[in-house]
């Protein structure tokens, strides 16, 4: 492959750019490290191109002690990275909570963790590299923060090693009893080892509440056929825009894990534009929730659940559908929002 020179970032005096040999980039050219770089960013990482990611990251224009910017966390993030020994810059989990999920929530990197991704990350393109990131994939844009895509990337690098899946296990186990915890918000279950993990994890955590999305079908269905039992506290919602068969997906709604069916579904522009999928504390808009059912309706599901957006307490009893076993068998809906 020949070599390329990269523009990596841009600002009003200018472009910062140098040569990369034999690596595929895509060429940038924004005020800061734009989703495209982070893509370059977390590939390097993944690969373990220490010397790659030092140029990344030095190409960042900005302060690196200005708290907040792009350059502060990545250069935090180097200096973790570098040897893997020292404290995390980052949680693991986040905790705090919000009005729209207010439990413990876990996340790793979108796409790079996602073995199941079809058409949500690739779009109706052919599943190459080439493609990636051109689907209609939310977590996406929450990499306008960053802290929260080094948080991602990081622990995306903690579950590849049995050293980073022992300090998540230390995490997890601090956990208060009782609590809610969602695996994952962003990423997916990324290889069979990295998905034993977490069900093992949730056994050991029995007073906890465990529940998510997933698109690896076929992981939990090789988990499966080894005769795994998994844990009676976590739920699985079977998410879609997998790449896998329906076939497949009629399978994985058969384990006992499987709450039932989550279903991104195309509604009005205009829904999307006014943010009428985030519940504002009420049951947000009427208009797009019954949109979203008649589009789950027309596709063949009869008993469906318009996603309102407020995960706290979206049912009676302040409590979520996703994570319900009242709503088991129930295709839960929410309109595509990217």
């Amino acid at each position: 492959m020949k070599n390329l020179n990269v523009i990596l970032f841009g600002s009003k005096t200018g472009t910062t750019s140098f040569l990369l040999k034999g690596k595929d980039m895509k060429t940038i050219s924004l005020p800061k490290l734009s989703t495209p770089g982070k893509i370059d960013l977390a590939r390097a990482a993944l690969a373990n191109d220490l010397p790659l990611m030092a140029q990344l990251i030095a190409a960042i224009p900005g302060d690196a002690s200005e708290c907040g910017t792009t350059k502060y966390y990545a250069t935090r993030f180097l200096a973790w990275f570098e040897d893997q020994s020292g404290p995390l810059y980052f949680s693991v989990f986040a905790s705090a909570g919000n009005m729209k999920l207010p439990f413990y929530a876990f996340s790793s990197l979108p796409g790079f963790d996602c073995p199941g991704a079809g058409a949500c990350l690739y779009g109706e393109n052919e599943f190459t590299p080439d493609n990636f990131g051109k689907g209609w994939c939310y977590s996406f844009t929450g990499w306008r923060y960053p802290a929260a895509f080094f948080r991602q990337l990081q622990n995306s690098i903690l579950l590849r090693s049995s050293a980073g899946r022992a300090i998540v296990a230390s995490k997890f186990a601090d956990i208060p009893a009782g609590r809610t915890v969602r695996l994952y918000v962003d990423g997916d279950f990324a290889n069979l080892a990295i998905l034993r993990f977490w069900m093992d994890q949730c056994k050991s955590r029995d007073d906890l509440k465990v529940y998510g999305y997933s698109k690896s079908w076929e992981l939990f269905l090789t988990l499966d056929k080894q005769g795994y039992s998994f844990p009676a506290n976590y739920l699985l919602n079977v998410s879609s825009g997998s790449r896998y068969s329906p076939k497949v997906k009629d399978k994985v709604l058969q384990l006992d894990c499987t709450r039932g069916e989550f279903v991104a579904v195309p509604v009005a522009r205009k829904w999307i534009t006014s943010k009428a999928y985030q519940d504002k504390g009420n049951n947000g808009s009427k208009e797009y929730r019954k949109e979203v059912s008649s589009q789950l309706r027309k596709a063949g599901h009869e008993k469906v659940f318009a996603c309102p957006g407020a995960c706290g307490n979206c049912i009676a009893r302040k409590q979520h559908a996703c994570g319900s076993d009242r709503l088991r068998g129930v295709v839960i809906g929410i309109g595509i929002h990217s």
